[in-house]
């Protein structure tokens, strides 16, 4: 950093130098000697910096050829620091660029770390170019000097991911999302205003997932009443199978249900028998868990589907808190080249 200048030298004007009978005055000899101008700029002494926010996550996602993963990063917020030695006081311009096939911004919000706590920016954008989006915060604030990631002014998007399946395969590099501090006339290095995030190294990958559609039947227990899946279609997301031994795992109230049987079971419209065995049945806190395995893969693009009977439950009241859900369950359990876990399982209505 610029760091103040030292104070200019010169002479006493209340002390003469005495030459014989003569004397000069001491302000007319320091005439001859270099000085600062009057006019030189004044140092800089306050440097905002964008920095990180020491916080965030990854969102796996695949190349558009299926053949690779990559996380691509939350534009989750910015820090602005100040590392200079003076305070900052005035108005803020931070821009955030974003691929719009990616994220959606509808707002920021700024906490300048005070009991103040956090506030709305006056918000625009976003501007396009191509597929990529501006948007623009603008605010007030104070950064005080020698502050860092942990105490300088927090700066985060209200930001919306719009990456799920189908929409899960981009170019690396388009994911990459740059922040821009339009720099202040005093600010002493403009080297640090821009930060940009890009994705992570490409791995090799073999996609898989299963998109999950469901029937929902309201049963009467007791005084009460309680939701369990009726009938459901799992349609493999592809491009590589879901293998056999991978299942369906589906739970409910037990007091509306014991045993449950697949029936009707068909692939692409036609009927298939023993491809869906109960595997697991088990209570814990009144909810039921079965898991249905198969017994062979299902091709991309292959949709199975089938009908569920149960046999009685308890027949008591339904457990408070307790609902129903139905979900594909791969063996190998958060693979991260399973694609489509945003469909791949559903909530009773309501939930």
């Amino acid at each position: 950093m610029i760091s103040s200048s030292p104070a200019s030298s010169g002479f006493d004007r209340r002390s003469f130098l005495k030459v014989g009978a003569w004397a000069v005055p001491a302000m007319a000899a320091a005439t001859a000697m270099t000085a600062t101008p009057a006019w030189a700029a004044t140092p800089k002494t306050v440097n905002l910096a964008l920095q990180g926010p020491q916080f965030g996550s990854s969102i796996p996602l695949f190349t558009p050829a299926l053949t690779q993963r990559f996380d691509a990063s939350e534009p989750a917020g910015t820090v602005i620091a100040n590392t200079g030695t003076t305070a900052y006081k005035g108005t803020i311009v931070l821009t955030l660029e974003v691929d719009s096939r990616l994220w959606k911004v509808t707002g920021f919000t700024y906490d300048t770390r005070t009991s103040a706590g956090s506030a709305a920016a006056k918000f625009s954008g976003p501007t396009m170019s191509g597929n990529r989006a501006t948007y623009t915060a603008t605010f007030t604030a104070t950064i005080a000097p020698k502050t860092d990631p942990f105490t300088g002014v927090l700066v985060r998007p209200k930001a919306t991911f719009l990456g799920d399946y189908p929409n899960d395969t981009f170019a690396p590099a388009d994911t990459a999302y740059t922040w821009r501090l339009k720099t202040p006339n005093d600010d002493a290095d403009t080297s640090d205003n821009v930060w940009k995030i890009t994705a992570g190294k490409p791995v090799s990958a073999k996609p898989f997932g299963g998109a999950l559609k469901v029937k929902w039947a309201k049963i009467t227990s007791g005084n009460g009443s309680a939701y369990r899946p009726s009938s459901a279609t799992l349609t493999s997301i592809g491009p590589n199978p879901i293998k056999a031994g991978d299942g369906i795992r589906v739970s409910f109230d037990a007091a509306i249900g014991g045993g449950v049987t697949p029936k009707s079971v068909t692939v692409n419209g036609k009927a298939v028998s023993k491809l869906l065995t109960v595997a697991e049945n088990t209570v814990s806190g009144g909810r039921r868990s079965v898991l249905l395995k198969l017994s062979s893969a299902l091709a991309a693009k292959d949709v199975l589907s089938f009908t569920l009977s149960y046999s009685a439950g308890t027949k008591g009241n339904p457990t408070t808190g307790v609902t129903s859900q139905i979900g594909y369950s791969p063996a190998s359990a958060n693979s991260a080249d399973q694609r489509g876990v945003n469909v791949s399982y559903a909530n009773q209505p309501g939930s």
